[in-house]
């Protein structure tokens, strides 16, 4: 008998474990990483690649990643837009200059974000040389 109540103790104390971890895992801000590439979009252009994820949390987190795709003498350049509640709009760009060069940021925005696009584009000493239409990648 001793034996048995051993083993429902052991067995209780195993169940409050599990469920205090099942608790303790699900507690927080929920999050969802969505991976997007602007390849066989609007927004694809040769000569360059873009890509990169969307965590969405209380705070949108957007990786970027450009590439410079051909070694024709121009850089490649991703534009991102960003659309808020309000109506107002954000504007940030990533480059990359040389054949195979590649650069990555991260950026922070806020929960009023409503929708995010990109626009791939090659550059020339710098400048925007031409571009592909505006994706959009949220929502």
């Amino acid at each position: 008998m001793k034996r048995f109540q051993r083993s429902v103790r052991s067995l209780a104390v195993l169940v409050s474990a599990a469920a205090a971890l099942l608790v303790g895992g699900t507690t927080g801000t929920a999050s969802a990483a969505t991976n997007w590439d602007a390849t066989y979009t609007d927004a694809d252009i040769v000569g360059a690649h873009a890509w990169g994820s969307l965590d969405v949390a209380d705070r949108f987190f957007l990786r970027v990643n450009i590439k410079d795709t051909q070694a024709d003498g121009h850089g490649a350049r991703v534009y991102v837009r960003t659309t808020y509640a309000d109506g107002g709009t954000r504007l940030e760009s990533l480059s990359a200059s040389g054949s195979g060069a590649t650069n990555s940021t991260t950026w922070n925005y806020a929960s009023s974000a409503r929708k995010f696009e990109v626009q791939e584009c090659r550059t020339e000493g710098g400048a925007k040389y031409d571009c592909a239409r505006w994706h959009t990648i949220y929502p």
